[in-house]
């Protein structure tokens, strides 16, 4: 477990970090507020520690609950620099405990490796040419229904979110791409860096980011041509719609078919 310790003095805080100890059975993330106030009441504590989070700006708190950001966590701590699975935000619970000499307390918030990549987002980028909004809406209602997470820029960004900062928003909260290459779909403009994004999430996220390529026919019969970047990577010619799904499926990195009943 990698960790970072923020200690109160009297002059403000005083910031650490230690890398995974080899005798602790599982890696992951541990921060620990070290607080220097034994004689305020149990419940002031997560006041103190939401008020200094406020100090760092990998740390946000909504009502109770407080959100790490992952990224800028790697970023900001070395013994982090090397963890591929330290991957876009976390929510995490406070747990309270006094420390061993019994003169401070500790708020700790962790989670191990395995429980990060688990809760890691898991939407699917839709990658389309707008002309071919109606026909990608279809699936993007599909996935929903499913329990997917689809991404469509529409629906996605908020109103006054830049485009290009939404785009890449959205494909480091993914784990798919999914390229409809119709006739109207050009290697340009937004297109082109929907395209160098999706490379890039591949190479950085492995088996846990796929490319799905779908060369899709216009009712001429004409079909789309597929940008030379993604030329390298398996795509598919579906003759219908419904093969077209499937192949998405199929090519998915998250598991499909559990049973269960609906209420």
């Amino acid at each position: 477990m990698r960790k970072i310790t923020i200690a109160t003095t009297s002059d403000g805080y005083k910031l650490e970090e230690m890398g995974h100890q080899p005798w602790h059975e599982y890696d992951g993330l541990s921060i620990d507020f070290i607080l220097d106030f034994k004689h305020i009441p149990e419940k002031e504590y997560l006041l103190k520690v939401t008020s200094l989070s406020k100090e760092f700006e990998w740390i946000n708190t909504e009502n109770d609950a407080f959100v790490f950001d992952l990224e800028k966590i790697k970023r900001n701590f070395n013994v982090f620099s090397e963890c591929k699975w330290m991957k876009s935000y976390i929510t995490l619970k406070p747990n309270y405990e006094p420390a061993l000499d019994g003169s401070k307390f500790i708020v700790s918030f962790s989670a191990t490796k395995k429980e990060i990549e688990v809760n890691a987002p898991k939407k699917i980028f839709l990658s389309h040419k707008g002309a071919d909004k109606s026909l990608v809406r279809e699936y993007f209602q599909l996935l929903k229904e499913l329990g997917f997470d689809p991404w469509l820029d529409e629906d996605a960004m908020a109103a006054g979110t830049k485009l290009n900062r939404g785009i890449y928003q959205g494909f480091k909260e993914s784990c798919a791409a999914i390229f409809f290459v119709t006739p109207f779909f050009k290697d340009e403009d937004y297109l082109e860096d929907e395209v160098d994004y999706a490379i890039d999430e591949q190479k950085e996220k492995g088996d846990k980011f796929a490319i799905i390529t779908l060369a899709l026919k216009n009712p001429d019969g004409k079909t789309g041509e597929i940008p030379g970047l993604l030329r390298k990577y398996v795509y598919k010619e579906p003759s219908s719609q419904l093969e077209a799904f499937r192949e998405i499926i199929r090519a998915l990195p998250l598991e499909t078919g559990k049973k269960v009943w609906k209420n």
